[in-house]
């Protein structure tokens, strides 16, 4: 019997979750809600896929041969291996920069400027700010906010998730007493504790059943657990403090003009400690892919 016509199936289905997974990817809503486990999974199933396609020569593996595809993904495993690295020297720097010495306040940064001296890369401590305000689901004021709203369980439980909100204000500054700096952020870095507040939430009334009038909406009541960064809260940036492109205004920014990490409350305890465990997980990925690929690049 011919097994590659067994995976005949198979190949249909994956490759409609490959196209499923374009349409997904391309869509900002869609990867506000796409969970990672399951992509990590459905990645695991398809390496297995494509070993047991590999050894009965089944789909696209009956035209390549063994050497070109071992070179091909040796390759791969050297290119993932040297982005784990350099993502890892990333982390790396920033645990550095909290370890090494005390946060300097940035009044202190920019008079130093002022003074002549050369930008300096550190950790610089301020007040948050921003050119815009958003509200979070539990009614906060702030610069920015990340939260998962989950209805409200009688146990005291983490209830369903009913939505995941974020916004953020396009410009993010650090002030002083006296000076203020804009700050280059990404979401990826931005650490604030976690909060969870009551708040409500309309739900459309074909889901409620209810008698209210149609152009009206029932109120559901959740909790949002949420990461808020307040207007005014005292917080810790790790990045290079530099002038800006106009006289008297300055910037943070990190390695080669990249975001800056931005710390809020509590978080800043032990981040440094934190972020070095992370450096060493990735080198250490990093140096398990390079043994794997130089094996398969021996052959």
């Amino acid at each position: 019997m011919d097994l590659r016509w067994a995976f005949a199936p198979l190949y249909a289905a994956g490759l409609g979750a490959l196209v499923m997974a374009a349409f997904s990817v391309g869509r900002k809503d869609a990867r506000a809600f796409m969970p990672r486990w399951p992509l990590a999974w459905f990645g695991l199933l398809a390496v297995l896929f494509a070993i047991v396609a590999l050894r009965y020569r089944a789909g696209p593996f009956m035209w390549l041969s063994l050497g070109a595809l071992g070179d091909g993904v040796g390759v791969v495993l050297l290119v993932v291996a040297a982005g784990l690295a350099v993502a890892g020297s990333r982390v790396r720097v920033r645990a550095d920069a909290l370890r090494a010495e005390a946060p300097r306040s940035l009044d202190e940064g920019v008079a130093a400027l002022r003074q002549g001296h050369a930008p300096r890369w550190g950790v610089y401590r301020g007040r948050l700010a921003s050119s815009d305000q958003v509200t979070s689901p539990g009614g906060v004021v702030c610069a920015f906010y990340e939260a998962e709203l989950r209805g409200v369980m009688a146990d005291g439980s983490k209830g369903p998730l009913l939505s995941v909100e974020r916004a953020y204000a396009p410009l993010l500054q650090v002030r002083g007493e006296k000076a203020e700096a804009a700050v280059s952020f990404s979401p990826k870095l931005l650490l604030a504790p976690m909060r969870i507040r009551r708040c409500q939430m309309g739900k459309p009334l074909a889901e409620t059943g209810t008698g209210v009038p149609a152009e009206g909406q029932a109120v559901e009541e959740a909790l949002s657990y949420e990461r808020v960064g307040k207007l005014g809260e005292e917080c810790l940036v790790v990045g290079e403090l530099k002038p800006g492109p106009v006289p008297g205004v300055y910037e943070l920014r990190g390695k080669q003009g990249g975001p800056a990490m931005v710390i809020l409350g509590n978080e800043g305890e032990g981040t440094g400690t934190v972020l070095t465990r992370r450096a060493w997980r990735l080198f250490a990925a990093a140096g398990g892919l390079t043994v794997v690929a130089a094996w398969v690049l021996a052959g």
